[in-house]
């Protein structure tokens, strides 16, 4: 396994006490980000391999990341979770109920046995957030002293969607992250979600296909409506986009002390740490 380093400073008692983790576990690895109590990063690893790696080698390899570092018997600051194979969906206010949340997701996975579904209602909008969680994500969380919160990635999405002005709330926008292998999509319309959705791409190609074909379907104006981007920046991609939509726009984010080239990749897993 990989490890790209970014930053690597002394983690501090403060930190240690006052802290915010945030932690991502994809197809090909995980990645980890350590702030101080103001949001300045401290450290930012990815750890990676060629091809897929499964959950139980990932949660392995970070939890020896985490105990040589001290990060688990002595990190008292909150810890946010995501898990990109998660599944996850929103749900109208209206429609939800809470001894059948676990019916929601049914269309989407079995559940196992080891496993349980968190709902969580969304500030501000009137839906509830039904995600699963699985049973190895669920033992590493109790391994912390601190507060953790698993975060699936489409209510990260929704977090970072706030980012975008008020009137293309109004008109509508779609946001996209990539990641290798996957493909997070958000489209909102009058200040409503329109679609939240998480497609697996067996390559880069696959990236145009998606977003394309979930316009047409929901009648985007590609013309007149803005897509926001952010994760891995496939300019190939991008370029034969711009042919079929007007206005692509790089999600606007500062992380302080990173290089710029690396910030896209890491928007989500920062905005981790803010997610409410």
């Amino acid at each position: 396994m990989k490890a790209h380093s970014i930053i690597s400073n002394t983690i501090s008692e403060e930190i240690l006490h006052k802290g915010h983790l945030s932690i991502r576990f994809m197809m090909e690895g995980f990645s980890l980000l350590l702030e101080d109590k103001n949001y300045h990063p401290v450290v930012l690893n990815k750890f990676s391999t060629e091809g897929s790696m499964s959950l139980t080698s990932q949660l392995l390899a970070c939890e020896d990341w985490l105990q040589r570092h001290t990060l688990i018997d002595d990190f008292s600051g909150e810890v946010s979770i995501i898990h990109d194979s998660s599944p996850a969906l929103f749900v109208p206010e209206s429609l939800f109920s809470e001894k059948d949340a676990s019916l929601y997701l049914e269309p989407l996975v079995s559940i196992p046995t080891h496993e349980y579904v968190r709902q969580k209602e969304i500030k501000g909008r009137p839906v509830v957030l039904v995600c699963l969680v699985p049973g190895l994500i669920s033992s590493l969380t109790e391994k912390f002293s601190g507060p953790v919160r698993i975060i699936p990635a489409s209510e990260v999405m929704l977090s970072m969607a706030e980012q975008v002005n008020a009137a293309d709330h109004q008109r509508g926008f779609m946001l996209i992250e990539a990641q290798h292998g996957l493909l997070n999509i958000l489209m909102i319309k009058e200040d409503g979600i329109v679609l939240s959705n998480q497609l697996t791409m067996s390559g880069k190609g696959d990236l145009v296909y998606h977003i394309l074909n979930a316009m047409q379907h929901l009648g985007f104006d590609r013309k007149n409506r803005p897509l926001f981007y952010a994760g891995l920046t496939y300019a190939e991609e991008m370029e034969n986009l711009q042919k079929y939509i007007k206005t692509l726009v790089p999600l606007a984010y500062h992380i302080f002390d990173i290089d710029k080239s690396s910030i896209p990749e890491h928007i989500l897993l920062a905005e981790a740490t803010r997610c409410g």
